[in-house]
């Protein structure tokens, strides 16, 4: 047996006497955390300007996403260079701690 075998079986065995408390990472790409930031500031953009998409998405829970991409598309190139610098996320973190809010819902 190599190295590798006798390090699994030890494994297999410590596992079934002993159920362990597991925790995951997720690693996230650079393009991905954009993503991310282009969605939540269109979102916010949609809201900020009393879109009737925006008003749609929020009444109609079960066309949320089909709303949710419409709001993406319309204002995902506006919002675009500030998710690249991050400008736009530190304006909404000022915002939820001017607010108090620690949820993201408005009082």
């Amino acid at each position: 047996m190599n190295k590798l075998d006798k390090y699994l079986d030890k494994i297999q065995i410590t596992e079934a006497g002993y159920k362990a408390k597991r925790t995951s990472i997720t690693r996230v790409t650079r393009q991905t955390k954009i993503d991310r930031a282009i969605g939540a500031l269109s979102t916010k953009y949609a809201k900020e300007t009393n879109d009737p998409m925006y008003k749609k998405m929020v009444r109609f829970r079960d066309k949320y996403f089909k709303y949710r991409e419409l709001i993406r598309k319309k204002f995902g190139p506006r919002v675009r260079s500030r998710a690249l610098s991050g400008a736009g996320i530190s304006d909404m973190l000022k915002d939820k701690q001017k607010s108090g809010s620690t949820t993201g819902k408005s009082k």
